[in-house]
């Protein structure tokens, strides 16, 4: 990748070409023929350049022209709205004017996200392709990228350091779609989890870890799972903990209006048998152990002592819950409810016109598509769409029929 003439005017102005179009066929024939003093290999690089974009300004539906980008940096990369979420909440911890290392800057997006908050930041990126992009994204904001392994970084200048490890593999064969497989163990992250477990022994440490990151590892560390529009894209971590107890909560953001939300966690929730509506949290609040903060709302309780989902009878409360921005929950209507078995549900099924079944599990191992076409349900273009919610029971599986609020 030749970022000094990506970043050139002649650069530039091939990019701008190729994202007039679509179909990168098409892009390609147009673009050679209109540059044809320029290499093969510099058009291609444009021309991908200008696809990435279209996908992240797809995905962030924000403006991202000016912006140099990777495969993998890309699907690392963190929202707009959660990095700025993040900057205010080390603001707030740690002043206005907080010293911030970020150790794995990638592209840079979180380093942006400190700069314009007031933050004083310094980054440090491994990959010099990355490190070379994130220079051309953090020029506006004069924060300086170093070229270096955080193995090595010098933290005695710093409040605290912030951290994104590499969670894909560089040497491994890519994709279809140019990224690289993820990497689960947190021991071989880059930089490990160990490393940045002994990190925060020395110097305080936030951390962006992947959202199914076990209780195991991050036992002693404070944890906020992070929803955006309703999908958990992360879970930030901070060590050392404000309290005796490692907290846990959940953080819901809507992109839209920059609404924020929090869920504390840790508290039990009660149970409760049955009810006229199905509430489905957030993953973030589920993961968060934070069921018990939404249970209250509704006056419900959980369906069961193992399941997330909460039962409840309140019909003010529930609709009170669906006008809440952000939303912590997807509400249900239940009409019904059976043994979880699809003869028994095409026989609960069989009068309820439904222009699609949608079928959600929770505890209960079942082929979704086969389950489907066992009940054989005939559509109605014309009717609102049919939920089956299908959970584990100490008594039997249950099967609610439901309607989606």
């Amino acid at each position: 990748m030749n970022v000094e003439w990506l970043t050139s005017d002649q650069g530039q102005q091939v990019i701008l070409k190729a994202s007039e179009f679509d179909d990168t066929l098409k892009a390609n024939a147009t673009v050679r023929k209109a540059f044809n003093d320029i290499s093969p290999d510099l058009i291609s690089q444009a021309i991908t350049q200008a696809e990435l974009r279209r996908t992240l300004a797809q995905r962030w539906r924000t403006d991202v022209s000016s912006l140099l980008l990777t495969h993998d940096g890309m699907s690392q990369a963190t929202r707009p709205s959660v990095a700025k979420y993040r900057a205010q909440w080390i603001k707030h911890k740690f002043g206005d004017k907080a010293r911030v290392l970020d150790l794995t800057c990638g592209l840079g997006f979180d380093a942006l996200a400190f700069a314009r908050a007031g933050l004083r930041v310094h980054a440090i990126e491994l990959d010099e392709i990355t490190a070379q992009c994130a220079m051309h994204n953090l020029k506006s904001v004069n924060v300086p990228v170093e070229i270096g392994d955080a193995l090595n970084a010098n933290i005695q200048d710093f409040d605290v350091v912030f951290v994104d490890p590499a969670r894909r593999n560089p040497k491994a064969p890519k994709r279809t779609d140019g990224t690289t497989p993820r990497i689960l163990d947190p021991n071989l992250w880059s930089p490990s989890w160990d490393f940045i477990s002994s990190l925060a022994e020395r110097i305080p440490v936030v951390a962006k870890v992947a959202p199914g990151i076990s209780d195991g590892i991050i036992a002693q560390w404070d944890a906020h799972w992070v929803s955006i529009d309703g999908d958990v894209v992360e879970a930030m971590v901070s060590f050392p903990s404000e309290s005796q107890k490692p907290a846990r909560s959940a953080t819901l953001i809507d992109s839209t209006t920059d609404t924020i939300s929090t869920f504390a966690g840790g508290a039990t929730p009660p149970t409760k048998s049955d009810g006229k509506f199905l509430v489905s949290p957030d993953g973030a609040i589920t993961r968060a152990s934070a069921l018990d903060e939404l249970a209250s709302l509704v006056n419900g309780g959980l369906v069961n002592e193992h399941i997330g989902w909460i039962y409840s009878d309140d019909e003010n409360a529930i609709a009170s819950l669906r006008n809440t921005v952000p939303s912590p929950a997807d509400c249900f209507e239940i009409l019904d409810r059976t043994k979880c078995d699809a003869k028994a549900l095409a026989i609960a099924i069989r009068n309820l016109p439904a222009s699609g079944i949608t079928i959600m599990t929770r505890g209960v191992n079942v082929d979704v598509d086969l389950f489907r076409k066992k009940i054989g349900k005939q559509l109605d273009r014309t009717a609102p769409e049919l939920v089956l919610a299908l959970y584990r029971d100490d008594a039997g599986n249950v099967a609610l029929v439901c309607r989606r609020l």
